[in-house]
């Protein structure tokens, strides 16, 4: 189509970019300071607040309502246009903002009452991983229209906030970066799934997993599994967060929470000698996506004398 449009450069989109998530994060930061027990308290779901102030900002921003500029466009002298060069509606922008941010927030985000490794979870992390990176693909490689993927789907442009008095044609883009985006997407699936199918020590820990992450005030857990160099000894690390703000007291292993993961992992046999090592991370904070603070301590000791302490 027809236009007298300058599109944004690469880097003044980058640039402006970080000088909103620099805005929304100073932001944040002060909603941290005020709220901090009530986040750590919402767990997962404090991201979402971040995610709708996120969503406020670009959208109402990024609408005609402010003439297509965030804070960090109208320094760098950018602006979101139509093909035609004119300001796009709300409800557009609200479709624009809500691609671009949703990978951000949502990348990891666990619906509530389900699975870790359900079809639901499975299916949302697919697609959350697809968006995000597409649009980092298309950031880089669209080089003809220099739209990114919620670009492409508002059929909006980031163009220069002054016109061209020539009319010239908007060119298409290119393929590449779909079947970038396709080509390692691919990848990941088929090494994520190698991965799991080949890892007899993850399968087995997953238990362990499953009943830590559903003891009372846990809300997210991880358990890994690594070598010593040079011997055969496992290190076997259980994190935990906590629903409340998590005090260093000098005795960690006297937490309740802490006692009861200890005592689920030595009853399961997961682990191959009381010589292996067992380190537990507890700790608590928030991450509202814009912002985030994290609490954290831990008790690193042989499995043997974690029997010890406990008289297992």
């Amino acid at each position: 189509m027809e236009n007298n449009l300058f599109l944004s450069k690469f880097w003044s989109r980058v640039w402006a970019l970080l000088i909103d998530s620099l805005i929304l994060g100073i932001f944040g930061y002060i909603l941290g300071s005020v709220f901090e027990n009530f986040f750590i308290s919402l767990g997962e779901e404090a991201k979402l607040i971040g995610w709708f102030i996120s969503l406020a900002y670009f959208s109402i921003l990024n609408s005609k309502l402010n003439n297509g500029q965030t804070i960090g466009k109208k320094i760098m002298k950018i602006q979101v246009t139509d093909i035609e060069g004119r300001t796009v509606s709300l409800k557009t922008s609200f479709i624009r903002s809500l691609i671009l941010t949703a990978p951000f927030f949502l990348n990891g985000f666990k619906i509530t009452g389900s699975e870790t490794f359900s079809v639901v979870n499975i299916i949302q992390s697919m697609i959350i991983f697809t968006l995000g990176l597409g649009i980092m693909v298309f950031y880089i490689f669209n080089k003809e229209t220099r739209q990114s993927l919620h670009d492409i789907v508002a059929k909006t442009y980031v163009v220069q906030d002054h016109r061209n008095n020539t009319v010239t044609m908007m060119p298409q883009p290119k393929k590449l970066p779909f079947y970038i985006t396709a080509a390692l997407l691919l990848l990941v699936i088929i090494t994520s799934v190698y991965s799991y199918s080949s890892n007899s020590e993850i399968k087995k820990l997953l238990p362990v997993y499953e009943k830590v992450s559903q003891q009372d005030h846990v809300l997210r857990a991880s358990i890994s599994v690594n070598h010593f160099s040079g011997n055969k000894q496992h290190v076997y690390t259980i994190s935990i967060k906590t629903d409340k703000k998590q005090q260093y007291d000098g005795h960690m292993e006297n937490d309740p929470i802490i006692k009861e993961a200890v005592e689920t992992f030595l009853n399961s046999n997961a682990y191959d000698s009381d010589q292996d090592v067992l380190n537990v991370v507890i700790g608590s904070g928030f991450d509202i996506g814009i912002a985030r603070q994290n609490y954290s301590y831990n008790v690193f000791k042989p499995i043997f004398k974690w029997r010890e302490t406990y008289k297992l």
